[in-house]
């Protein structure tokens, strides 16, 4: 099977790796195949003529009745922007609610942020007012950006939102062109090469096929950021804690999250990158 892939500017042959086929269990995602590129072993999720993504799935209730919970997953992401950038203008691409947002703000950062959904959109406007677009990074920045030479950010994020984009080699180009010299983008997104998903497959709840495009590996991301000149400062891994599984459950899981701090990865990273001059 053809589709595109990142590694190629023609069509580049994938073949499965995982499919979801006969389906007890997800019967939502029957026909449904995730291939690997015989040229450079990424993963993409390929779906059958009659289906389409919904890349605009932000998840803006579920993040508000349980902010608490945000807030502590998104708070080393901040502590970790104030390491390599005290200050500056931000720029959040996928922001959702604005839960990051919000964080970000509280710490003196000059935030912005771009939502497509439209009922994400209307939360994080009335939190923020003008500072949040309701679209994508492109039709920011030809309806926004491209009237000012000045409207650049020390910080871009793309915080679990690249693995939903249908063409990363465009947006991170785009990116790179609104970041100031010596700017800051941060990208957080499911990591393949990690125990957990090497044993379930199919059943590793990251890999969630309708909404994301592609699968990466640390490796891969961090070659393609480079590839498109961003110096990696820093990387981290995380695991999903799984706290509403039943305790056997949540035992065995932590001992693969052992193992995946053994290896240096985890079921998430965390990249931290700098343009390149």
């Amino acid at each position: 099977m053809y589709s595109a892939c990142l590694c190629s500017k023609k069509s580049s042959q994938f073949t499965p790796y995982i499919t979801y086929k006969n389906e007890v269990v997800f019967k939502n995602f029957e026909g449904i195949i995730i291939g690997a590129c015989k040229k450079c072993g990424l993963l993409k999720t390929l779906l059958p003529e009659n289906r389409e993504f919904n890349p605009r799935q932000s998840r803006q209730d579920m993040y508000e009745s349980r902010k608490s919970f945000f807030v502590n997953l998104f708070t080393p992401i901040v502590e970790k922007i104030e390491r390599y950038k005290p200050s500056g203008k931000i720029l959040d691409v996928g922001c959702s609610s604005g839960i990051l947002l919000e964080l970000l703000k509280k710490q003196n950062f000059d935030i912005y942020g771009i939502e497509p959904n439209k009922d994400a959109f209307g939360i994080a406007k009335r939190k923020f007012g003008n500072k949040i677009f309701h679209g994508t990074l492109t039709q920011f920045y030809y309806s926004v950006l491209i009237r000012s030479s000045k409207q650049k950010f020390d910080i871009v994020i793309y915080n679990h939102v690249l693995e939903h984009v249908i063409d990363p080699r465009k947006e991170i180009t785009l990116a790179k062109k609104i970041l100031k010299k010596d700017g800051i983008l941060v990208i957080g997104a499911p990591n393949t090469n990690n125990i957990i998903f090497k044993i379930r497959k199919k059943y590793w709840e990251s890999l969630m096929p309708l909404e994301h495009v592609w699968h990466f590996s640390e490796q891969y991301l961090t070659a393609f950021l480079y590839n498109l000149g961003f110096e990696i400062l820093d990387s981290s891994f995380s695991d999903d804690t799984r706290q509403d599984y039943p305790i056997m459950k949540r035992v065995y899981f932590k001992l693969l999250s052992l193992i995946n701090t053994l290896f240096h990865t985890g079921e998430a990273m965390l990249l931290v990158t700098k343009k390149q001059s």
